[in-house]
């Protein structure tokens, strides 16, 4: 910057400098040339400090473009992470059902033939109303898996569909039918491996 300066004021010192007759000429000739070098020196420089500023700015948009691909691979790690809690919550969901089912059944006998999960629970404000917390919490687990994917929303919905084909089944005989089907398709090994496959 200071260079350009002094080249502009150089040059117009030796344009102003001159005297009459032959050596005012000469000036005139030899202050013309210094302006148009000065003026190229001064193209030069704006050049330079350009291709410098451009330089900058290619930095600062790689450093912009690095910070993008860092935030995305953090929120790529962030939206792993919730799939997988909401996975497990899922499968925690299932798991508590099934553990609940064969508890009240053959333990405290607190649900099975002619029941209903919502009749005979431990939770609810209504005397007549009460509901199983693992039910609710199965219910709960159907609709989080909208979130994760349509297929296990799907496959939630058998499992709902096969847990509320227990309530309210009076035949004994037709009850521990249902139950059997029921204990062979929550298999807990085969339950993990299709949730892993379909969420």
């Amino acid at each position: 910057m200071r260079l350009r300066s002094v080249l502009a004021v150089l040059a117009v010192f030796v344009c102003s400098s001159g005297s009459a007759g032959q050596k005012s000429t000469t000036y005139e000739f030899i202050a013309i040339w210094l302006e148009g070098i000065a003026l190229v020196a001064i193209f030069a420089l704006d050049w330079r400090e350009y291709r410098k500023q451009g330089r900058e700015r290619l930095r600062q948009e790689r450093e912009r473009i690095e910070q993008h691909k860092e935030t995305a691979a953090l929120m790529d790690i962030w939206r792993k992470q919730i799939h997988a809690d909401r996975v497990a919550e899922i499968f925690r969901a299932l798991r508590a059902f099934e553990n609940f089912l064969v508890d009240s059944i053959h333990r405290n006998n607190s649900f099975g033939p002619g029941r209903d999960y919502s009749e005979f629970g431990d939770l609810g404000t209504h005397p007549y109303s009460k509901i199983f917390q693992p039910y609710l919490n199965l219910q709960e687990a159907y609709y989080l898996s909208y979130l994760v994917s349509d297929p296990l929303a799907a496959y939630m919905k058998d499992r709902m569909a096969e847990a509320d084909g227990l309530q309210r089944v009076k035949d004994p005989d037709e009850f521990q039918r249902r139950l059997a089907e029921f204990h062979r398709n929550w298999d807990v090994y085969k339950m993990a491996a299709k949730i892993r496959e379909l969420s």
